[in-house]
């Protein structure tokens, strides 16, 4: 296997593919989720599912997605077994990943950490996904004694650029929005811009987490 630094890593072209889907992804979801609220707008047990659980469930299964389609350049690797391999001698993997980045979700409200901190949910939900995946990868490799934990100084500067990416985005977001809206002299880009904004500038986070982990694989 052939390691790249982060650096390299954002612009890889499995990564950016990856990104553009999950970007996709994120964006219709403000759409979905209005068209769904139209059609059950007198069924109050439907709209608090949706909320509830629909919504989370949809994020949960973004973040999986990109984690999955960024797979291997998720580890800054350029050569690695196939996922399907890995998933393959896992039974039930994908429901798995989607139900550990969904249950991240489902205790967000209730877990104050991540309810005074939103910006962490998503890079959390992330990282589980990446570290169940590197746990399947170095299995695969007769590595079981390395740990999905890629140090201190990682999880600090993953910490910090998931604050600090979703303070710009925030701002960022709501900049470009408004401007829109203004231009188009229509209503809700600025909600928009905002969504997008953020949900996407924390994907560098689970960049970060990947890439120190695969440091730990002396290849």
């Amino acid at each position: 296997m052939r390691r790249v630094k982060l650096p390299w890593t954002m612009f890889d072209g499995r990564v950016l593919m990856a990104m553009g889907v999950y970007a996709v992804l994120v964006g219709s979801e403000p759409f979905v989720e209005r068209l769904i609220t139209r059609v059950c707008h007198d069924n109050p047990p439907a709209l608090w599912l949706l909320e509830h659980l629909g919504i989370p469930l949809l994020r949960a299964a973004c973040v999986v997605i990109f984690v999955c389609l960024a797979y291997p350049s998720l580890f800054g690797l350029r050569d690695a077994p196939a996922l399907s391999t890995l998933l393959s001698a896992h039974a039930g993997a994908m429901s798995t990943l989607l139900g550990i980045a969904f249950l991240v979700a489902l205790l967000a409200p209730v877990v104050p950490v991540l309810y005074r901190h939103p910006e962490l949910v998503l890079p959390l939900q992330g990282m589980l996904a990446t570290a169940l995946i590197f746990d399947w990868l170095t299995e695969w490799l007769h590595m079981s004694s390395v740990s999905p934990w890629p140090g201190l100084d990682v999880m600090l500067l993953a910490c910090a650029v998931a604050w600090t990416m979703h303070w710009l985005a925030h701002r960022l977001g709501h900049l470009l929005g408004t401007a829109a809206d203004r231009a188009t002299g229509r209503a809700g880009y600025d909600m928009l811009a905002v969504h997008m904004m953020t949900m996407v500038a924390q994907l560098p986070v689970i960049l970060i987490y990947g890439t120190g982990l695969a440091a730990r694989i002396a290849i």
